[in-house]
């Protein structure tokens, strides 16, 4: 009986233990601070934390980052824009979605966009368009109006221009200049000043109806969603492309002000029809969908009715708190009846799927990215998607290597197109590969490799001449550190051309990472399994192997930070001055470039730097939505610098952040100069290229 008994009692403590567990269960909700308001998870987060909430926060860096946390189970649910549901679909992410964010709750749609013509124009159809003058709304705003959506007009009614002879972008632009008379398409229309004045002033009829012509900008008095009707009733241009919601207004049909008469207008329709502006049932050409609550749909329902009655009666309460997080952009979150998957919900949005899929140039461009992780490559793929959705064109594509030194390979070989590669490797790109840098990563000066000569506190070493017959530790053979002390040495005359040599002559036993076997063992004979890269240089150094080391002198603190050595300071280690006009420094570099063959054209360069400075405008640092759709410069799984380098400010074909900045000794101008001679034994590394591209592994990411 006792035994009976015992196990009684066990079994009610343990149904007592489940039911509270599963009563006491949270839904994770994926939150993605805002620019905005970049502490709104720490404001409204705390709350829901507490024990009597039914949801808690999961942290995210952007929504893309939330759609993978929903899709691997580790967050329940979280809110997304149209673009990013294409983006899921697209990756084969399975989404439910339990709730439309509203700010209008009677508005089936965010907006709906038509065609509107002046009746003096005699347009009856999409035929007689051609040789019109034409109103768009512009560029410069694509957070809310993506380049997808305001091509779609010219997108339905013009045939697809391919010449091989120019850009995607170019050909586009070509082929609307064929087809209309003049318009107004004001804002930039790259993201490359100097190709946007270039273009401007080829395509000159595209910018002929703007207020000012000349700068064709987003300063211009017809740009934006009402600056399209104000250019057509202005009776500048015959049709204007237009919110639904603005030409009511426009027109007087709600209260904003009646700008023309409303009878002199009609909409012109995809069926080749046209109709009254103020028809009860007005022709929609393409529609944009709300923002949505998405959710892996295990807890579908739960998690909507959760929604559902939200409520700001009690500001303490974890359900305003929940509120908040939903509202800061978006005001009404309208439950969807029947749960429907993302497919069928963007397949009741007139165009929108069609709008995204709308076929480019055959054969179609690519550029194709060389990675050498499944980390980056699964960060690349994401890249991917993130640029299809907003029509940037050429397309991306994602190879996999197993190195670097694989890629440059592949590069060569036609198989990849892009590396991007660190300072370290910038020589070996350009003399063993014959590649050319496309863009830096541009960073402030407390995130550029500046390469500085570095001994412990209480050294004698005070400058270059002290450096004869000691022990160095660099980095790496042929990278930043050891070229730059090369160049430094040559300017003093202390070295000739004849650099392995005459730097084994100059050093005493060292340690040179990498160094070919056959060249001076006194180089690397000091060298063991730790001392790679600055960090090793800087072990090295620490260890009393070496008298001096040769490193980034920005990642002296990170290198104390990361061995955890509160009794070591960036006041142990001291930097000498070899250049004693310079600050300190023998050389300088942005942590970054993409790297492209020498022998690309300069065509097919404008198209890819368009195309990358594109991206950074989207998902760079400087992302023009309230929250960020994908980060290209940040955390990638939680981990630090995934294809991209996270302290990067912006991408440039020059290597400075401003114009202004105008820090001495860049490493590529040293590079460069007549005075820097390379021997043979420079170019040792080519014994190690494999003839034979069998080697290098590529995943193919479709």
């Amino acid at each position: 009986m006792r035994f009976f008994k015992f196990y009684r009692e066990y079994f009610i403590c343990l149904s007592i233990f489940v039911v509270y567990n599963v009563y006491a269960a949270k839904y994770k909700m994926c939150v993605v601070n805002g620019k905005e308001n970049p502490n709104q998870s720490f404001k409204f987060c705390r709350r829901l934390n507490e024990q009597d909430s039914k949801v808690e926060c999961l942290i995210a860096l952007d929504r893309l980052d939330c759609l993978r946390r929903i899709h691997k189970g580790k967050a329940d649910f979280g809110l997304f824009t149209p673009e990013d549901l294409i983006a899921a679909t697209n990756s084969e992410i399975d989404l439910f979605i339990i709730n439309e964010i509203r700010y209008k709750p009677s508005q089936n749609f965010e907006y709906e966009i038509v065609a509107v013509v002046s009746n003096k124009g005699n347009i009856r159809n999409k035929h007689e368009v051609r040789g019109k003058r034409y109103c768009h709304p512009g560029y410069g705003y694509e957070a809310d109006w993506t380049r997808i959506l305001s091509n779609y007009f010219e997108a339905s009614i013009l045939t697809p221009q391919c010449f091989q002879n120019v850009t995607i972008t170019e050909n586009r632009i070509r082929a609307s200049s064929n087809f209309f008379k003049s318009a107004c398409k004001s804002g930039p229309w790259v993201n490359n000043p100097i190709l946007d004045r270039e273009l401007k002033q080829k395509y000159s009829n595209l910018c002929e109806l703007c207020g000012d012509p000349n700068k064709c900008s987003t300063h211009d008095k017809y740009w934006g969603r009402r600056g399209s009707l104000l250019c057509l009733t202005d009776g500048a241009g015959d049709i204007s492309w237009a919110r639904l919601e603005d030409v009511r207004q426009h027109f007087g049909f709600i209260p904003g002000g009646k700008e023309a008469n409303p009878e002199d207008y009609s909409l012109l329709c995809p069926d080749d029809t046209i109709m009254p502006l103020n028809s009860s049932n007005p022709c929609i050409w393409v529609v944009k969908p709300w923002a949505v609550v998405g959710t892996g749909g295990t807890n579908a329902v739960n998690i909507q009715d959760i929604i559902v009655n939200l409520n700001h009666t009690d500001t303490s309460s974890w359900q305003s708190n929940l509120l908040n997080l939903i509202e800061p952009t978006f005001f009404s979150p309208e439950p969807l009846n029947p749960i429907i998957p993302i497919e069928t919900y963007l397949r009741r949005a007139k165009g929108f799927l069609n709008a995204n899929s709308f076929s480019a140039c055959h054969p179609p461009r690519t550029i194709r990215i060389c990675t050498t992780s499944n980390i980056e490559t699964a960060k690349c793929s994401w890249l991917r998607e993130s640029a299809a959705v907003y029509g940037i064109e050429p397309d991306l594509d994602c190879l996999k290597a197993d190195n670097k030194t694989h890629c440059m390979m592949a590069l060569n070989d036609y198989v990849a197109d892009v590396v991007m590669v660190g300072p370290d490797m910038v020589e070996i790109a350009k003399s063993d590969f014959q590649l050319t840098t496309l863009f830096y990563e541009t960073v402030s000066d407390l995130h550029k490799y500046i390469t500085v000569a570095v001994t412990k506190e209480n050294s004698k070493i005070d400058g270059i001449h002290d450096l004869k017959g000691r022990k160095a530790c660099f980095p790496n053979y042929n990278g930043i550190a050891w070229n730059s002390v090369a160049s430094t040495l040559q300017r003093h005359n202390i070295i000739g051309c004849e650099i392995n040599v005459e730097m084994a002559n100059f050093f005493g036993p060292s340690c040179v990472p990498n160094m070919p076997n056959n060249e001076s063992k006194t180089l690397w004979n000091l060298c063991q399994k730790d001392f790679e890269d600055d960090m090793g240089a800087l072990r090295c150094l620490l260890s009393d192997v070496g008298d001096v080391a040769f490193v980034s002198r920005n990642l002296i603190s990170q290198f104390n930070n990361s061995h955890n050595m509160e009794h070591l300071n960036t006041a142990h280690f001291h930097t000498i001055c070899l250049n004693q006009k310079q600050d300190c420094h023998l050389s300088w570099a942005p942590p970054g470039q993409a790297m492209v063959r020498s022998s690309s054209s300069d065509l097919w360069k404008k198209d890819t730097l368009d195309v990358f400075l594109n991206l950074d405008g989207l998902f760079g640092k400087n992302y023009k939505g309230v929250f960020n759709t994908f980060t290209m410069y940040g955390k990638y799984d939680g981990k630090d610098n995934i294809l991209f380098n996270d302290v990067t400010e912006k991408l440039r074909d020059v290597p400075t952040v401003k114009n202004t900045d105008r820090m001495e000794l860049f490493y590529e101008d040293l590079l460069n100069q007549k005075k820097i001679c390379y021997s043979s034994s420079s170019h040792m590394l080519l014994s190690f290229r494999v003839p034979s591209f069998a080697y290098l592994i590529l995943v193919i990411l479709y």
